[in-house]
């Protein structure tokens, strides 16, 4: 209860002696000589937003290669994890090319924690985008794609996977991902 108290006590000293903000606040952004301004390019002055960099099957692509090569993690013999501790740390990398419900969704498949460590489970990586194979892309909208693709594989088959992205942060990311 005294400490609750001296907080009390602290919290309305404080009142007094912290100048009044706000009222310097108004006083100083009224004048105009003080403004910054961050040069614009033209097409930004155009939009009034930065443009969103074209989609296209190269990027489909490079971005589906990049997330499977990060889930490829080096180990130890014993299949421990060497840059990682714990899934969210991989999963806050992961999130460089893919949302984090997918990060979290692959890397609780194929990762599990025990002894304060990470550990890869030994097991081949989900079917996935094969790069040398044509992609369908359908549009949804300036900042959503849908990227179609048949595959097959000895151990999975006949597949058709189909991933979403969206651009977000300012980077095209995978945020859907099916496999039919």
């Amino acid at each position: 209860m005294k400490a609750f108290i001296a907080l009390c006590f602290a919290v309305m000293l404080s009142f007094l002696f912290v100048p009044n903000i706000p009222d310097q606040v108004n006083q100083n952004s009224s004048s105009k000589e003080k403004a910054i301004s961050q040069p614009v390019n033209a097409e930004e002055k155009k939009t009034g937003e930065k443009k969103i960099p074209e989609f296209n099957e190269d990027l489909a692509k490079k971005n589906a290669s990049l997330f499977m090569e990060a889930l490829k993690q080096e180990t130890d013999d014993n299949y421990k994890v060497l840059n990682y501790s714990t899934k969210d740390e991989l999963i806050t990398y992961l999130t460089n090319f893919v949302s984090e419900d997918i990060a979290a969704y692959y890397t609780d498949g194929l990762f599990e924690e025990r002894e304060s460590s990470l550990y890869i489970i030994p097991t081949e990586l989900p079917p996935w985008l094969e790069e040398e194979e044509p992609v369908n892309i359908k549009q949804l909208s300036d900042t959503s794609y849908r990227v179609y693709q048949k595959n097959s594989s000895d151990l999975y088959g006949i597949y058709e996977i189909t991933l979403g992205y969206e651009y977000i942060d300012g980077k095209w990311i995978i945020t859907f991902a099916s496999v039919d």
